[in-house]
């Protein structure tokens, strides 16, 4: 099984559908600058809330790979002068904008996002991207993605929830999935990626007994 995964980042395309010129700028300058400093997580999200007019929790997973946002969000908080406001996102999910600004009034309310990428997940025994690709067109539901990739075998780390399975909280269907009954184990990967230059440890789940 492999310990150690490299996503090698060959495109990565996540936006609103309608977003601004100016908001497409800064997260462009936004990710250039967390590439260049190799920052970690919680740095790329300071940078991003610093540097961005306003973002929503249901973006700073995939244009950050950022593992368990809502507890750096709160971390944050308490550092900067965040304010937020409540989002849907496409017409049925529920998020929150953050900004620095005082006014949010002129921060749009709802938002759709178009996500595509080309990646290779290397490991030891060579690229292994084909069954979280082939499930993911399989299935549409995120969390049946990942009952299926379990009971298949497959070991799946956060970032492969996020890439494939279009999962922000992959933790949180875990528990769901434990709580209908499935033996899942968690462990520990290290995994890089040649989008934030960074190598880090991040959660991983397989089916257990």
């Amino acid at each position: 099984m492999d310990h150690f995964v490299d996503y090698q980042i060959e495109k990565f395309s996540f936006m609103a559908t309608e977003e601004t010129p100016r908001i497409t700028q800064q997260w462009r300058e936004v990710v250039e600058e967390c590439r260049q400093q190799q920052a970690n997580s919680a740095d790329r999200l300071r940078i991003a809330l610093l540097n961005v007019d306003y973002v929503t929790s249901f973006e700073l997973p995939f244009r950050l790979q950022l593992i368990r946002t809502p507890q750096l969000i709160d971390a944050l908080r308490r550092e900067l002068a965040l304010n937020r406001k409540p989002v849907t996102i496409s017409d049925s999910r529920y998020g929150c904008v953050y900004s620095l600004k005082s006014d949010l009034s002129t921060i749009p309310d709802e938002y759709r996002y178009r996500f595509s990428n080309r990646i290779r997940r290397v490991t030891s025994e060579g690229v292994t991207n084909s069954p979280y690709q082939e499930i993911a067109r399989q299935v549409k539901a995120p969390r049946e993605r990942l009952r299926l990739a379990l009971e298949s075998g497959l070991r799946v780390t956060a970032l492969d929830g996020l890439f494939w399975f279009g999962m922000q909280r992959i933790a949180a269907d875990v528990s769901m999935l434990r709580r209908a009954g499935m033996r899942i184990a968690t462990l520990e990967v290290d995994v890089a990626d040649n989008l934030t230059a960074t190598t880090r440890r991040v959660p991983a789940y397989q089916a257990a007994g």
